[in-house]
């Protein structure tokens, strides 16, 4: 690996800066500005280091946002499905997991990947892919829990659709386990789309919470 500028320097003269420090910076820049913001030099910056340290880690700007992506699928979902602690009981283990995504936040990066991602199609793929992993562990869950797939579930899953089943799966996560205030605010996060709109008009009355992004 080299810097733009030449060799590649040696360890002990590069800023020391860890690989998930750029990333989590990364993140950072994409959600306060956008992929625009997602710049070496000024990641650099922020880091208060020099840009050696970015190509210690990085062969350039392309394979970082690969990894960036990686990084958030990591957080956001592969953190989860792996997660060893969630109860052994079926259905507990559903209220487990919808409490910690909503706990957590972990849809909270969501809109700033998918504004990213939409103009992006090779990028875009691998979160559809990340969208079926979600979609699957849901309903998996579900199944083992004893509850079924509606009709539109599958219809949805089948076309593609997993990224709005999988929210219609976690609003009904929260409403099989009685944790209404989740419900509500998950229903809240989506009354722009198809799906929620219609959950919108037959929602519980339920106290506000904060709003929880698309998992």
């Amino acid at each position: 690996m080299s810097t733009r500028g030449g060799e590649k320097p040696s360890k002990s003269v590069v800023d020391k800066q860890s690989k998930k420090s750029w990333l989590d910076a990364a993140l950072q820049a994409l959600a306060s500005g956008g992929i625009d913001q997602v710049r070496v030099e000024s990641l650099a910056k922020k880091l208060g280091v020099t840009k050696g340290s970015f190509y210690w880690h990085f062969k350039d700007r392309e394979q970082f946002l690969d990894e960036l992506l990686n990084f958030w699928a990591e957080q956001s979902t592969q953190a989860v499905i792996a997660n060893p602690n969630y109860p052994a009981d079926s259905k507990a283990r559903v209220k487990a997991v919808a409490e910690d995504i909503v706990r957590h936040d972990l849809g909270k990066m969501d809109p700033h990947i998918r504004s990213w991602t939409q103009y992006d199609k090779r990028r875009a793929r691998v979160v559809a892919k990340i969208d079926k992993v979600r979609f699957e562990f849901l309903r998996d869950l579900f199944l083992a829990a004893g509850f079924s797939m509606s009709a539109t579930d599958s219809r949805a899953a089948s076309s593609g659709r997993h990224r709005t089943t999988t929210s219609a799966l976690l609003s009904r996560a929260f409403r099989a386990a009685g944790s209404f205030r989740a419900a509500g605010s998950m229903v809240r996060s989506f009354k722009s789309s198809r799906w929620a709109r219609r959950a919108w008009r037959s929602r519980p009355v339920v106290p506000a919470c904060p709003s929880m992004k698309i998992w």
